[in-house]
């Protein structure tokens, strides 16, 4: 399954009030994600990936990936066993533009009989 959405980050956005996108995917494991920051992007943009309230990409909380005209071409090893979707956090510490960035998701699905079996427990509220 591949996911691609295009994000326009506000000028003047800060990491305490960002914008946020989901990234709606299926079961399975994430293995590569894909960011394109445009030029004039300068380094201002900033981005994380949050998968149910955990920042994975990057790993370090305190960090965050940003650019200019560059694209992240980044493997992964990300299972999504549930909650089935991915935030894009982003903010734009500049004060005159807005920018828009793309990012893109990998994922192999994980085999229906799996899928199948999570929705049943996450309807009857049964967990693993």
């Amino acid at each position: 399954m591949w996911a691609t959405k295009q994000i326009t980050v506000t000028k003047g956005t800060t990491k305490s009030s960002p914008v946020e996108q989901e990234m709606e995917l299926s079961l399975g494991t994430i293995e590569r994600v894909i960011i394109f920051f445009p030029p004039g992007c300068l380094g201002y943009v900033k981005v994380t990936l949050v998968h149910y309230e955990h920042q994975f990409l990057p790993e370090d909380p305190e960090s965050y990936i940003t650019g200019d005209d560059y694209v992240f071409d980044l493997p992964m090893n990300k299972e999504i066993k549930d909650y089935p979707s991915v935030k894009v956090v982003t903010w734009n510490t500049a004060t005159t533009y807005d920018h828009t960035i793309t990012v893109g998701v990998f994922l192999r699905e994980a085999p229906l009989g799996s899928r199948i079996s999570q929705a049943v427990k996450s309807v009857f509220g049964m967990s693993e």
